[in-house]
């Protein structure tokens, strides 16, 4: 299956939440196989802390963590296959699923600035914290896709009023213009953002305190 890099812009809420589920998964794990190791070492007939035991220990593990890795697509998901499932859930939904008209090269050219889009903070009013993922190269196509038919005339709106420069070149009005909008845009961050809360796979928990 050919894959995608892609950097998506998520809250900072939605950050904290995701390192906390890793290492969760991670704790799981290394839980996992301690607790292979413990219950089969105990039928080792090596003289405990002697070399024989130390190294019959050792394969122990080697293989827990084998057995681990063989599990670990179900019960420990990497974020990658988490994210994956969300948007494809996301662009399933009926304002996003399409059908759309595949982009053009011209197209591709300007999505690739999306960058210097006016901020949509549309869910991220807190701050946004940026997270690569690489995903279904299907996937990013689709999403990519949607996001620009969706945001497409209201870019071709902020360029028609000439609203797309700096904000210190605006006035007041405009920059309220330009404002409301940017709220319409759905660039593919705001798509991921949306995936995250409304389609995780699984609910995600905030991060305690440490």
């Amino acid at each position: 299956m050919a894959t995608k890099r892609i950097t998506l812009n998520l809250s900072v809420q939605q950050a904290g939440r995701l390192r906390a589920l890793i290492r969760k998964h991670r704790k799981a794990e290394t839980n996992f196989v301690e607790e292979l190791v413990e219950e089969r070492a105990e039928a080792l007939t090596e003289t405990g802390g002697s070399l024989q035991w130390e190294r019959a220990v050792k394969r122990l593990r080697r293989q827990a963590r084998v057995e681990a890795a063989q599990v670990r697509p179900e019960r420990w998901p990497t974020l990658d296959a988490l994210m994956g499932q969300a948007l494809v859930a996301r662009l399933q939904q009926p304002d996003l699923a399409g059908p759309w008209v595949p982009l053009s090269r011209a197209e591709q050219t300007r999505l690739s600035l999306s960058g210097r889009w006016p901020a949509c903070v549309s869910g991220c009013e807190h701050g946004v914290e940026e997270r690569a993922f690489t995903l279904a190269e299907d996937v990013v196509v689709q999403l990519r896709t949607a996001a620009w038919r969706i945001s497409e005339p209201v870019l071709n709106e902020l360029e028609e009023k000439g609203l797309t420069g700096l904000q210190s070149a605006l006035s007041p009005e405009e920059r309220a213009e330009r404002e409301r909008l940017a709220a319409k845009l759905y660039p593919s961050s705001r798509i991921a953002r949306e995936a995250v809360e409304e389609h995780w796979p699984f609910t995600l928990v905030a991060p305690s305190p440490d």
